[in-house]
């Protein structure tokens, strides 16, 4: 594993969320609950930002880019101490990263992978690294519904 990835998704000349993964699925590359998280009146940015941190998360762990494995790296808003509500809240949440299927357990014993994303009027940008795991951390995985 590295100590950080980063990645860069275009979308300024597309029009539509498949056109960010093809030729692979977007049904594979996003989980349920990310394509309904992105599909609820976000724009094209949300779904190119989520697609940026799942490739700066697999570069992060030196993983191959496959529709499989973008798909076993689910990355959903967490709720924060502020707000009571889970990651449906529509506020502005910090983004939390959940490996799944082939890259379950992946983050070192006591180790965190996270995201920070952003994006211009065309452009999403992610870096992904590993932290150690903070208190609220276990707060957060009690209260999130990822699925």
């Amino acid at each position: 594993m590295t100590r950080w990835g980063s990645a860069a998704v275009a979308f300024g000349e597309l029009t539509a969320p498949w056109q960010l993964v093809e030729p692979m699925p977007l049904e594979v590359v996003f989980t349920r609950p990310e394509r309904l998280r992105s599909g609820a009146g976000r724009t094209l940015q949300h779904w190119a930002g989520r697609l940026a941190a799942k490739y700066a998360v697999l570069r992060l762990l030196d993983e191959p880019v496959t529709a499989e494995h973008l798909g076993a790296v689910e990355v959903l808003p967490l709720p924060t101490p502020l707000c009571s509500r889970t990651a449906a809240c529509l506020h502005g949440h910090p983004p939390g990263v959940r490996l799944i299927g082939a890259l379950d357990g992946r983050e070192a014993a006591g180790t965190r992978v996270r995201v920070s994303v952003s994006h211009t009027a065309d452009l999403a940008f992610a870096v992904a690294l590993t932290a150690a795991r903070l208190a609220e951390d276990h707060d957060r995985e009690a209260v999130t519904a990822w699925t």
